[in-house]
């Protein structure tokens, strides 16, 4: 099965249904069908690469699903790249064309080497011009490359994972299963539609499920809440500091959805604990990564256990191990998180050595390496992560867990955020220094004496440092390697 078979169930008896604001699931394939004929006419063939280098607005979709119908590989780009991330990925990815917004041309227009651009504008005119023929279009199998989509970068040079449209139509498949998804449910998001959250989530689960989105270019609490407020919107998909944020601006009469779900970083236990006093709902924690979709989830019908990221997605098998190896740790303990299934991606683009190490053998499956440290909780009966294996902090021979020292402060009461990193010692090898975002009155002393009475002496923190802002990713997620720049 490829995801456009999940698209056309839908669109079979859902035509005249609304997919978007204004735009019927009709309207939307067809459109995108002449869309296809706009690559065709710009010389796009299928195998060719087409980078999305726009916000999130309708056209995107139009070029997105055009590329998924004609055998064109899309490159979902952050739009938030500039001169040098942007450039490695349109060369990285070999991209014959890039489509671009008026704001976004700005930005492809001074790179040295630059493929030609087509006007988000113009691909949402073509969508809707009836006097536009639909293109011919190829059959497509499940193991044909969908989508490069590249990797954070965090550590290094981003990589293009390659997701086939097989591996989409297993990713909308779980999370429509696992979250209950139903055609006459409405899903607000102000997530990003390069991401693998707001793509392979958002986007594919909603045209899988026949329902209705409702994208925002970009995330405001109080808009989002007013809307949210109206009473029309049943899902809303967002990131942990968007909860924090909701929060911080929750209304008298906070809105009720079916279903909150979060995820791209970890939930604080408290930010769960304080939107279920406050919104009368526990936040859906999940787990995932670009390279395999969402392969961990808290139960839909409960419980949803805060700090957790719940049990494997249907299909989904995955394994603890020490790190390296294929070795299973002891029940309990903490190791490699190792996930095979249907919608483990191909590999990464032009990496073949980078794939290889990216996999393990085991058990006649293909296991992914994730890099993220797990525990199976026996007791709660969930899966709970503990950081990345390269934020392991090894100080005086033992292992301190970032994760572990960051829920501490986040209960502090005046922290808005943390990230806890290891520095260089001489004695000890490392030793965990805490950068603190403060809403109020923090003091360091004070939070240290805290924390000494939380945590074996080993994990406390060398150093409370305080900063106006931590950065992060555009899906919220802190990076961690800015912060010793």
């Amino acid at each position: 099965m490829t995801i456009l078979d999940l698209f056309d169930a839908a669109l079979a008896d859902r035509a005249d249904a609304p997919a978007f604001d204004g735009v019927t699931y009709g309207q939307l394939h067809a459109g995108a069908r002449r869309v296809a004929a706009l690559l065709a006419a710009r010389g796009l063939r299928a195998g060719d690469r087409l980078a999305l280098f726009t916000e999130n607005r309708i056209g995107f979709v139009y070029a997105y699903l055009a590329a998924l119908r004609s055998g064109v590989v899309a490159v979902p780009t952050n739009v938030l790249y500039r001169a040098s991330d942007l450039q490695h990925v349109l060369d990285d990815s070999g991209a014959a064309a890039v489509v671009v917004s008026d704001t976004s041309r700005a930005f492809v227009g001074p790179l040295e080497r630059r493929p030609p651009a087509i006007d988000v504008a113009e691909v949402e005119a073509w969508a809707v011009d009836p006097s536009v023929l639909p293109a011919s279009l190829p059959a497509r199998a499940p193991d044909e490359v969908a989508i490069v989509m590249y990797t954070s970068g965090t550590t290094g040079r981003s990589k293009g994972a390659m997701l086939t449209l097989g591996n989409l139509a297993a990713i909308a498949a779980q999370v429509v299963v696992a979250w209950r998804w139903r055609c006459d449910d409405v899903l607000l998001i102000a997530l990003p539609l390069f991401h693998m959250h707001g793509l392979g989530a958002a986007l594919n689960g909603t045209l899988a499920a026949g329902a209705h989105i409702v994208v925002h270019e970009r995330f405001d609490a109080q808009r989002i809440l007013a809307e949210l407020g109206t009473g029309r919107y049943s899902m809303f998909f967002g990131v942990p500091t968007m909860y924090v944020r909701l929060l911080e601006h929750a209304p008298a009469t906070p809105p009720s959805l079916r279903v909150w779900v979060s995820g791209s970083a970890a939930l604080s236990p408290d930010v769960h604990a304080a939107f279920a006093a406050r919104f009368g709902a526990d936040v859906l924690e999940r787990y995932g990564a670009t390279e395999f979709g969402f392969v961990l989830t808290n139960r839909y019908g409960g419980p949803r256990v805060a700090g957790s990221v719940g049990v494997p997605s249907v299909g989904t098998s995955v394994a603890i191990v020490s790190p390296g190896t294929t070795d299973p740790v002891p029940p309990g303990d903490v190791g490699e998180l190792l996930v095979a299934g249907p919608t483990v991606f191909a590999g990464y683009w032009n990496r073949p050595e980078a794939t290889a190490d990216a996999f393990a053998g085991g058990a006649g499956e293909r296991w992914y390496r994730s890099g993220d440290l797990a525990r199976y909780d026996h007791e709660a009966d969930v899966y709970r992560i503990v950081g990345r294996i390269k934020e392991l902090i090894v100080s005086g021979g033992f292992n301190v867990y970032p994760r572990e020292i960051e829920v501490e402060i986040e209960r502090y009461p005046g922290v808005r955020g943390c990230a806890v990193v290891g520095i260089p010692d001489p004695a000890r090898g490392e030793l965990p220094v805490a950068f603190v975002e403060r809403d109020g009155d923090v003091d360091a002393d004070a939070l240290l004496g805290y924390l000494r009475g939380r945590l074996a002496s080993f994990k406390v923190p060398k150093d409370v440092r305080f900063v106006e802002e931590l950065p992060r990713t555009a899906l919220g997620k802190v990076e961690k390697g800015r912060l010793l720049l």
